[in-house]
């Protein structure tokens, strides 16, 4: 491995270090994160059974089953039961499982009424916001947005795929070349939250990292006024 590449490794290593990404299951930020969050233990609960009955089948056989001297093997075939029952299990448990997920699937397709757009690009290797209402734009800047409101995202690139990643939101949404893509959210706290990259895009990918900063209404105006062009907002 060359010089450059373990100092980028060492880097991308303190960088981490320093700005640790929030998680999705332990620290849900948004409504959308915590549905994905329960989804996710809906489906831990049902396919968790069928693991740990194989797994133990499994240890039963091999210690049961084992070779031994002057042993006769087995010449029993098939159970027609037994397979019909393997079967309607397991296709219960993927209805139940389907009901939530297509719930989840289809709030995070069909956003609510925006409060804020936001235009994201993705750059090797660096994230470009554009916020089209007011005339901002921020480079390898954090994103801000207010809190407790409906910010759509609408995601491109201007080279390869990139991943617009920030687990405590719920949202994953790739940024593709010649095409737009849509994400939303809604945070609940004010705070500063972490993501990163999540497609492989390139030699520092591993460095793609987002800030998304959310603050109180009234901070986000005061913001708008000092970073906006010298124009009249819109109201």
């Amino acid at each position: 491995m060359s010089i450059i590449g373990l100092s980028t490794m060492f880097l991308a290593g303190s960088v981490a270090a320093q700005s640790p990404i929030t998680n999705w299951l332990q620290d849900p930020a948004t409504p959308l994160a915590r549905e994905v969050r329960n989804t996710f233990w809906i489906t831990m609960s049902m396919i968790m059974p069928f693991l740990l009955a194989a797994e133990g089948i499994l240890l039963y056989s091999i210690f049961k089953f084992r070779a031994r001297p002057g042993a006769q093997p087995a010449t029993f075939h098939e159970n027609l039961k037994l397979e019909i029952i393997w079967t309607i299990l397991p296709a219960i448990a993927l209805i139940i499982i389907a009901v939530p997920a297509f719930g989840t699937l289809k709030k995070m397709e069909v956003p609510p009424k925006s409060d804020l757009v936001v235009e994201v690009i993705g750059h090797q290797f660096f994230w470009e916001y554009r916020y089209p209402r007011y005339g901002i734009t921020l480079v390898d800047k954090p994103l801000v947005v207010p809190v407790d409101k409906v910010v759509t995202l609408n995601l491109t690139s201007v080279d390869v795929i990139h991943s617009w990643f920030v687990p405590a939101f719920g949202v994953k949404q790739d940024a593709t070349p010649g095409r737009i893509s849509n994400a939303w959210f809604k945070v609940e706290e004010a705070g500063t939250y972490q993501g990163q990259c999540a497609e492989l895009c390139g030699e520092l990918h591993a460095l793609m990292y987002i800030t998304v900063k959310v603050v109180e209404p009234e901070e986000f105006e005061e913001w708008l006024k000092k970073t906006a062009p010298k124009t009249e907002l819109p109201s």
